[in-house]
């Protein structure tokens, strides 16, 4: 089985759309939420738009994509993360965890301080995961319909002026 991780291109486009829907609808089902999904009303011009202006990372196997991150950056010093699935038949192998860590890296390698992204408090999973992977919940929200938590990764001490994710 080979495997790669590595940066999206034009031509990943539809796989990226596709994971990404699949990896949402799977969390939209599992949540039996009622709310509009934002990931789910994703175009293939949005998909390649993100690709061209922000970073999205894949992981790859046996020539097709199953994972996918995106990562973008807001501020000098901080970076949020976005439309990060991967498909079912990876899940709980490491490697949505080895995309995680490319997006961190990548941010790392590019000034950030800290790194932010928004949940569903209430899937205990990815909660539980991300507190797993050092990130912490600054906040919460009912902006969207259901309570959003911001969790943050801080990168250095200090951290970064975290205002710009609260737009997100």
């Amino acid at each position: 089985m080979f495997l790669a991780i590595r940066k999206a291109t034009d031509n990943d486009t539809a796989e990226v759309l596709k994971v990404t829907k699949d990896s949402f609808s799977l969390y939209q089902d599992e949540l039996h939420v009622d709310y509009e999904v934002k990931a789910l009303k994703e175009t293939i011009e949005s998909t390649l738009k993100d690709i061209r202006e922000n970073a999205v990372f894949v992981v790859e196997r046996n020539g097709g994509i199953v994972g996918a991150i995106r990562i973008k950056q807001l501020s000098p010093d901080l970076w949020y993360i976005y439309r990060f699935g991967v498909s079912p038949e990876i899940s709980n192998t490491g490697l949505g965890s080895a995309l995680l860590d490319a997006a961190v890296t990548y941010a790392k390698e590019h000034g950030a301080k800290a790194v932010t992204l928004h949940t569903n408090a209430k899937y205990y999973r990815l909660a539980r995961y991300y507190y797993g992977k050092m990130f912490y919940v600054h906040s919460t929200s009912f902006d969207r319909g259901y309570v959003r938590a911001l969790f943050v990764l801080e990168l250095a001490d200090g951290g970064a002026d975290l205002s710009p994710s609260f737009l997100m």
